[in-house]
């Protein structure tokens, strides 16, 4: 049963008619300034009032703009928890020191001390984890120079003329630049002095509790410093800063002609970005999907001669990997086979295990392709080109992902910055093709 637009249903009734997911009922709840965080029952319950006349605001109802509830509940779903944990903790360091003073015996007044500060630890480590710092400091927020009141910096956010950068979560309100994903900032323009990302090198647990395997991720803030050297962070994500600095830039430079947009700067453990541009993994569909829906990408038909030059090209593609792959897979199998018959340990050259069942990978590949093609799984986009880097090109709205031209259709000359070029998928992967558009 195809479900009506929510604001169409007129009773609780005709809304349990039709089927809701959790996160059609968080949205929903977002949408109407209602709590959003619970369970699904939890949810319809929130909705069933709503229905009824009786509006559940979220918990942390300090601000009426959406994006701004938004970040300060969801970061902070754990703060009643955390600070639980908290107080509990300081109520045992107190009954310890108070045993303490009284000369009670040591046992009435180690074991709270010592499960009371161990405990302080765990909270003060939940407690960074989970953000808590950020949220509290949100009720009211970190400013430049000028400082502003949380009403004052909630009602630029709700101006008509605010735009929003999805893909960091800034507004450009009027008067200020107000950021949400490393706190609520806000800063006015004139106080700007320049503004960079920083690029953070970081590293989690790959698997369950007690692996020793490892892998690094990256984070971007977005760091704009005053006119009196004050540094605040505005934004701090996963997602390449630098398609949003330079439009925040842009932005300022209507209000303040004298801000700076720096080069970026690397934590201590960080490294260049790599040569590779990154075209494919469901990272980068979603952020072409979001840039459909933000319409910075359009969906466009191209002419037969045109596609078919893109399907030989990943059709050959596929048939070349198998042949490049059975040398690579011989060497490899002859490393491994004298590391095991003469040395008798093949731990030093288990890396080349992968190579060694390289042509598995590329038959599953040729498979994947050929069944890609024969479902007409392929799709061509027109979108702008914002930058140019040495590491491939960036699409206006699909910034944080670099896109190289298909070797065998690059075209005589290299695009601009502002042409219109054309995006193609097939499967999973991404790529810019010679026709500008």
């Amino acid at each position: 049963m195809k479900r009506p637009d929510f604001d169409s249903i007129k009773t609780y009734e005709e809304f349990k008619k039709y089927d809701w997911h959790r996160v059609d009922l968080q949205e929903i709840c977002k949408d109407h300034g209602l709590l959003f965080l619970g369970t699904e029952k939890k949810l319809n319950k929130v909705i069933e009032a709503y229905f009824n006349g009786v509006k559940i605001p979220p918990r942390r109802n300090w601000y009426t703009n959406k994006v701004l509830c938004c970040w300060v509940n969801e970061n902070g779903a754990m703060m009643d928890i955390n600070a639980g944990i908290l107080l509990f903790n300081l109520i045992l360091c107190a009954i310890g020191f108070i045993n303490y003073v009284r000369g009670a015996d040591e046992g009435h007044y180690t074991l709270p001390i010592v499960f009371g500060i161990t405990g302080l630890i765990v909270a003060a480590i939940f407690i960074a984890l989970d953000k808590d710092i950020d949220v509290i400091r949100s009720h009211g927020p970190i400013c430049g120079d000028k400082k502003f009141t949380r009403e004052y910096v909630d009602e630029q956010a709700n101006s008509e003329e605010t735009e929003r950068l999805r893909y960091a979560d800034i507004l450009l309100a009027p008067d200020i630049l107000i950021g949400v994903t490393a706190g609520v900032a806000a800063v006015a323009y004139e106080d700007i002095s320049s503004l960079h990302v920083k690029k953070i090198w970081h590293t989690k647990r790959d698997g369950p509790r007690g692996s020793y395997r490892y892998i690094e991720y990256y984070t971007y803030k977005i760091i704009v410093t005053t006119n009196k050297g004050k540094k605040i962070a505005i934004s701090e994500s996963m997602q390449d800063g630098d398609y949003a600095a330079k439009a925040i830039h842009e932005h300022c430079l209507k209000y303040n002609p004298e801000v700076k947009l720096l080069d970026m700067k690397y934590s201590c453990l960080t490294q260049e970005d790599k040569e590779k541009p990154v075209v494919e993994g469901q990272g980068v569909k979603h952020s072409v999907d979001l840039a459909l829906q933000e319409q910075y990408l359009t969906s466009i038909s191209v002419d037969g001669d045109l596609k078919k030059r893109f399907v030989r090209y990943h059709r050959r593609f596929a048939f070349i990997l198998i042949l490049e792959s059975l040398p690579v897979s011989a060497i490899a199998s002859a490393i491994l086979f004298f590391a095991a018959r003469f040395i008798r340990n093949i731990t030093g050259a288990v890396f080349l295990l992968p190579a060694a069942l390289f042509p598995f990978y590329a038959i599953y590949n040729l498979f994947s392709t050929l069944k890609s093609i024969s479902k007409d799984d392929i799709e061509f986009y027109s979108g702008e080109i914002a930058d140019k880097t040495k590491q491939g090109y960036i699409i206006k709205g699909v910034s944080y992902y670099k896109f190289g031209f298909i070797k065998t259709m690059r075209p005589e000359g290299e695009p601009n910055i502002g042409d219109r070029v054309i995006l193609a998928r097939l499967k999973d992967g991404y790529s810019l093709i010679a026709d500008n558009r």
